[in-house]
């Protein structure tokens, strides 16, 4: 089940070692609400998680960790993304290293993938499918559908409506960073669902998403996510913040070559089988267990 989990999907979902040690920093007002947000990822037919994930929103730092079997902390990758300078924060705790990504550098990526992904006549519908949203607020429940993906989801606005800023940063900020990863297929679609969940000044509960089979999936599949919101960190919070700062001062800067473990820097090719977010990419594990 860890294997699973670790393999099979993450919710990528967040640096500013500066702020740490400079004055004007250290009014957590000034710097929105501290909260936690609980998600776990489901493939469609099963009961339990494949995924868990602790979101930890501190200070204008957002800390997001991948919990084993036992719920404790996992210790193969922890990402961190300073929502101030816009900068993220990859620790490797495996070999000890750590890779920095400013937004700047992860635009510059998205708009070579995103040329790259029209010029594919297998992956062209990931930009050129527009959405049409379906808002049942009766149900509290919004459709965004595509011909090959649907996307489904329900939720209100949270009854602290000021970590709805930080919220937005963390949804647009961590699909972005999957350019980073040329494993990855583009984000998009799943721009798409973010922009309707920041329109509508939401916190989604439950995600649902649908995948028909295509040029690029060679199964169809479902899955989906849950998610809670906490409006305060705890004492255990707290000391994981501690322990990752010391990781994160200690470990070896590298570039994204090395960090992603390529001999050099990858030309970003589209996968064949999997797709934008941590949901989309279950169904390409699963199939190359088989």
């Amino acid at each position: 089940m860890k294997n699973r989990a670790v393999k099979y999907a993450k919710f990528t979902l967040l640096l500013a070692i500066s702020c740490l040690v400079t004055p004007q920093c250290q009014n957590s007002n000034l710097l929105g609400q501290d909260f936690r947000i609980d998600s776990q990822v489901y493939v469609d037919g099963m009961r339990s998680p494949v995924s868990e994930n602790i979101t930890l929103f501190a200070s204008g730092i957002i800390y997001d960790f991948q919990l084993s079997d036992n719920g404790e902390i996992e210790t193969e990758e922890t990402v961190i993304f300073d929502s101030r300078q816009k900068t993220f924060t990859l620790l490797n705790h495996a070999k000890q290293t750590k890779l920095d990504l400013s937004d700047l550098q992860l635009i510059s990526i998205y708009e070579g993938v995103r040329k790259e992904t029209r010029q594919d006549h297998r992956s062209r519908f990931l930009t050129d499918d527009s959405f049409d949203e379906d808002i049942d607020l009766s149900a509290n429940l919004i459709t965004l559908s595509s011909p090959q993906i649907v996307y489904r989801y329900s939720g209100s606005q949270p009854a602290k409506v000021s970590i709805l800023e930080q919220y937005n940063d963390f949804l647009h900020y961590f699909t972005l960073l999957n350019v980073s990863d040329p494993t990855k297929v583009p984000p998009f679609a799943r721009m798409e669902l973010n922009k309707s969940i920041k329109r509508l000044g939401w916190f989604p509960t439950e995600i649902q998403i649908s995948v028909q089979q295509n040029s690029l999936f060679r199964e169809a599949f479902k899955a989906k996510s849950k998610h809670t919101v906490r409006y305060q960190l705890s004492k255990q919070d707290q000391d994981r913040i501690k322990s990752i700062k010391k990781h994160w001062a200690q470990y070896k800067p590298v570039h994204l070559a090395e960090y992603r473990g390529f001999n050099k820097e990858p030309k970003l090719k589209i996968p064949e089988i999997k797709t934008a977010s941590f949901e989309e990419e279950i169904a390409s594990g699963q199939r190359n267990k088989k």
